[in-house]
């Protein structure tokens, strides 16, 4: 398949784009928030001044970046930012979606093992609603859908750790198309709704008894399953 135009724009200057990333997360940079130099940042990065300055275009597109004083500045807060910074990394990685799937499934696995460990029952309350909404009889597969996402959304956030959150919801957003696709694809849509809401149900289960083992377990053979049976 084709990719963006904008996309294939940001291509050539895929290197320089991502060592300012780095540059950024190495030096711990928040909003507002002073970027180096445009010719320290292109001693640095061993780049010319041009791209150096492309580079910095793009990210100002993109809003991950102003300019200010003379200078580029960090934009926004800082999840904002980090979010921004992992969807232009994964536009010009050029993932697979079996890279993303792998980068989930460890994600996933460490998110449900936190959450047995940290969440108050505050945190599991909307997991129980979603859960509950999942097991309904006549639901579509768009409506599952977007259930599946935002329980594995309140996961993260049950785990009280931000940047998993972030990544995680970007990684969703990365693999939404294919997500689809593959519900899509399964045959028997009833009968497979309800098991995978039994699978929704052992993960709250495993979290609400506090088992980070075997919560972690369950999210991984669950996101296991789905993939497998995707790809059938």
């Amino acid at each position: 398949m084709d990719e963006p135009d904008n996309v294939r724009y940001l291509q050539p200057r895929r290197k320089v784009v991502t060592a300012i990333q780095d540059v950024i997360a190495a030096d711990r940079l928040e909003a507002g928030d002073r970027l180096p130099h445009e010719r320290d940042l292109a001693r640095r990065l061993d780049a010319t001044l041009p791209e150096v300055r492309h580079a910095l275009a793009i990210l100002e597109s993109m809003r991950v970046l102003h300019y200010s004083d003379e200078r580029h500045v960090l934009s926004e807060h800082s999840g904002a930012s980090v979010d921004r910074l992992v969807r232009v990394h994964m536009s010009l990685s050029g993932f697979g979606t079996n890279d993303l799937m792998s980068i989930r499934l460890e994600l996933e696995s460490t998110v449900a093992a936190r959450a047995a460990t940290d969440a108050t029952p505050e945190d599991l309350d909307p997991l129980h609603g979603i859960v509950e909404a999942m097991s309904q009889r006549d639901i579509d597969i768009h409506h599952f859908g977007e259930l599946d996402r935002a329980f594995h959304t309140c996961l993260a956030r049950a785990g009280h750790n931000d940047l998993a959150t972030l990544l995680l919801t970007s990684l969703g957003d990365a693999v939404q198309s294919e997500m689809h696709s593959g519900y899509g694809r399964m045959l028997r849509w009833p009968y497979t709704a309800a098991r995978l809401a039994e699978e929704h149900h052992d993960i709250l289960c495993a979290v609400e008894q506090g088992d980070p083992q075997r919560a972690s377990q369950a999210v991984t053979v669950h996101i296991g399953r789905f993939y497998d049976l995707r790809a059938g």
